[in-house]
């Protein structure tokens, strides 16, 4: 899906998916500071630490409060992996 100029997302808990979609960006709480990913970004394993995780797609955002995890991205697609998130 490399050059598509969408990312394919999904924001997962342990027990179930929380948002699955296409998206033009993602906005996660690096544990080594705030991150930004979009089409094209080099792959990249990262932790969570407490904060929000947005997903902006088709003009909306949606937010997550997470209080931890890790986000994985890889040619064009990301799984955020969150250890408890708040509604």
């Amino acid at each position: 899906m490399v050059g598509s100029g969408r990312l394919t997302v999904e924001v997962v808990a342990p027990d179930h998916v929380l948002w699955a979609g296409d998206a033009a960006s993602v906005s996660v709480p690096a544990a080594e500071g705030d991150m930004g990913l979009h089409p094209g970004h080099e792959s990249v394993l990262a932790l969570l630490r407490a904060g929000t995780v947005r997903v902006h797609a088709d003009g909306d955002t949606r937010r997550f409060a997470v209080q931890g995890g890790f986000i994985s991205f890889d040619e064009n697609a990301v799984t955020v992996v969150v250890e408890d998130v708040e509604d």
